[in-house]
């Protein structure tokens, strides 16, 4: 199991199913010592520990990919990591979704939703990797590289340099 991997899974499985989206800046291990030693005791990390996601606070509301494309992160971020509970329903209830009014709660109450949550993780020098769990099914975990694909690029975007 990879760094990243390892730190999309410990990012789940501290996410509950009932809060708003995360950002998470991910750190080395190594310099969240050297730089915050008090911060890094406060958390129980030591040397053995690779990489530190360190919550970035409640997100503002509204569109995911809007907020993430005004995000730079300084260069002693090595990844970011994104985690958020969504609503699926399957396509053949998707045309009844009323244009007047709460979609989300109505999608929400229906009882063919589905909750997923999404943990998405990218690293500077490319590696990326993300898990999906279905409340439904909440002893499965997917993970794998590419479960997000967009989602995994638009975080991947917030890691190039300003110019």
């Amino acid at each position: 199991m990879t760094h990243l991997e390892e730190a999309v899974k410990s990012i789940e499985q501290q996410v509950g199913w009932d809060t708003q989206p995360q950002m998470f800046a991910l750190v080395e291990t190594a310099e969240l010592l050297r730089v915050q030693p008090d911060l890094a005791s406060t958390l129980g990390l030591d040397e053995s520990d690779t990489l530190t996601a360190v919550d970035q606070g409640e997100l503002p509301e509204g569109d995911i990919g809007a907020m993430l494309s005004g995000i730079v992160w300084p260069e002693t971020v090595q990844g970011c990591a994104l985690a958020m509970v969504r609503v699926t329903l399957p396509p053949e209830v998707e045309d009844q979704i009323p244009e007047d009014g709460d979609a989300v709660a109505w999608a929400t109450a229906h009882p063919l939703h589905e909750e997923l949550k999404i943990v998405v993780g990218v690293l500077r020098d490319g590696q990326r990797h993300a898990v999906l769990r279905i409340r439904r099914h909440e002893d499965e975990l997917l993970s794998a590289e590419d479960l997000v694909p967009d989602l995994t690029d638009a975080l991947s975007q917030t890691l190039l340099p300003d110019d």
